[in-house]
């Protein structure tokens, strides 16, 4: 036996190494593997040990583990992919990241191999469900090993939806109180929403508030001199999730009448406004009124909202009956913004840009038993009788008017504390009559100019028959009245 086939037969069994260092074992690529069942070596191309089965190599490969992400929530409503750098150890290069559900899996759409404990993980947002989440994280291996994170890793969390849509949310006048407006939002997952004011301007400005858990916007707002924009930007918040939106609310100034900047467009608009039952003084303009002009107003008869526009005393207002009359002084001769409210008469007319539906009369004489309250008589326009129509007119432009007898327009509505004389509904007009009168020989019963005597005249202004006085209702004895109380009012 030569020396070479002495080696060559020469076999090994249960070989013990008593090194420190390690037993030295083949190595190579994974192209260099041999092909015989039981080799033992180290693939250089997959950093693994590796021994040959019966058909082929296994590997031994440590499990890889999942540990930690960088992103924890996904807002899966909001569209694109969403990056995940994901830490860990035993990563290798072709492996690949899923992310694990309740019930269901998917994986990354890429998954880049940085090094052996962090890879970078790119996936759809859509792709996470609430319903599955938390989602664990699990590694895969080229060769199959996968490690699966302990925990769920990552949860689905969407910015709340607004329900109240952007822009104007009310429009109110700055005397109201109580709820304006009520935002609404929710959430996707059914987390509790909250509310709250971001950004530079907020409505708290403006005197109001709005409430975190409800939404409901209150208060009573500043008072303001125009109408006035409020924007301010909420936010609805879900969870760690904000969504915001822009609104505004728009302040008017009350239209109260209390002062010129708050002047409304006639007394029955301010007591339909306020509910209000306080005659005063009042803020009116009118259509074809150049600018506000303070004017008494009736806030009670006949449901309210009369305007004084001619007057004579002021026994309303101050009970005074001082003023002495103007002889001669025509009626609706003089715009009602430049009378002095205050002053004892003023001899106006009714601004020519509105349209009337009645006129009220009050007055007082020597037929009434008191002057506490003041009587009146109504007429209720009626634009098919051509005596309302030339009354109206008188009362807009000043224009006289005569009639032919039995003319017919009667008030609607008479209120005296006594009344001895039926006021009928025909009669001849004197020089501003209105067809009727206080019984069927006697004067008319409207009369602003009663240039030709008071004798029975039931309403009477300006130079009586040569004495100076007011008639309201009169009889053939009552035919000097002076220093009584007269006033006219449109509604």
């Amino acid at each position: 036996m030569t020396k070479a086939r002495d080696i060559a037969d020469f076999k090994f069994e249960n070989i013990v190494d008593t090194g420190t260092t390690g037993t030295k074992v083949a190595t190579g690529t994974t192209a260099q593997r041999g092909s015989t069942t039981g080799q033992w070596r180290f693939n250089t191309t997959t950093g693994f040990f590796e021994g040959r089965g019966a058909s082929d190599f296994l590997t031994l490969e440590p499990t890889p583990t999942v540990t930690s992400v960088d992103v924890t929530e996904v807002e899966s409503a909001s569209g694109g992919n969403q990056t995940f750098v994901i830490t860990g150890t035993n990563f290798t290069a072709g492996g690949v990241i899923a992310f694990v559900g309740s019930s269901a899996q998917f994986n990354a759409s890429t998954t880049t191999f940085n090094n052996s404990t962090q890879v970078t993980a790119v996936a759809p947002k859509v792709s996470f469900l609430n319903a599955q989440e938390p989602y664990k994280i699990k590694f895969s291996s080229a060769s199959g090993v996968a490690g699966v994170s302990a925990t769920g890793l990552i949860n689905v969390d969407n910015a709340p939806n607004w329900s109240t849509s952007a822009g104007t949310l009310a429009t109110i006048f700055d005397n109201a109180t109580g709820t304006h407006a009520t935002l609404s939002a929710s959430d996707p997952e059914g987390e509790t929403v909250t509310y709250s004011e971001t950004g530079g301007t907020n409505i708290t400005g403006a005197g109001l508030s709005l409430n975190s858990s409800t939404g409901v916007i209150s208060g009573d707002p500043t008072d303001v001199s125009n109408a006035t924009t409020v924007s301010f930007t909420s936010r609805a918040t879900a969870g760690s999730k904000n969504t915001d939106r822009s609104f505004n609310i728009i302040i008017n100034p009350t239209l109260d009448g209390t002062t010129s900047g708050r002047a409304n467009t006639s007394a029955s608009a301010i007591k339909t406004l306020t509910g209000t039952t306080t005659n005063g003084y009042y803020y009116i303009q009118a259509s074809g009124m150049a600018n506000p002009v303070r004017l008494w107003c009736d806030m009670n008869t006949d449901g309210g909202g009369y305007m004084r526009f001619w007057w004579f005393n002021t026994l309303e207002q101050d009970g005074g009956l001082s003023a002495s009359w103007n002889t001669g002084t025509k009626f609706g001769t003089s715009d009602i913004s430049t009378i002095t409210h205050t002053q004892n008469y003023g001899y106006g007319r009714i601004p020519s840009g509105v349209t009337p539906t009645k006129l009220m009369v009050k007055g007082t004489s020597a037929q009434q038993t008191s002057s506490n309250p003041v009587s009146y008589i109504i007429f209720t326009f009626n634009s098919g009788n051509s005596t309302s129509n030339a009354m109206l007119g008188s009362m807009q432009n000043g224009t006289t008017y005569s009639y032919s007898p039995r003319d017919n327009f009667p008030p609607t509505s008479i209120s005296l504390d006594t009344n001895p004389y039926n006021i009928q509904s025909s009669g001849m007009c004197d020089h501003w009559g209105y067809g009727t009168n206080v019984y069927s020989g006697g004067e008319s019963t409207f009369d602003l100019n009663d240039d030709t005597g008071t004798s029975n005249t039931s309403i009477g202004a300006g130079n009586d028959g040569g004495n100076q006085g007011t008639d309201f209702v009169t009889g053939g004895g009552y035919r000097y009245r002076t220093g009584d109380y007269l006033a006219l009012y449109w509604k």
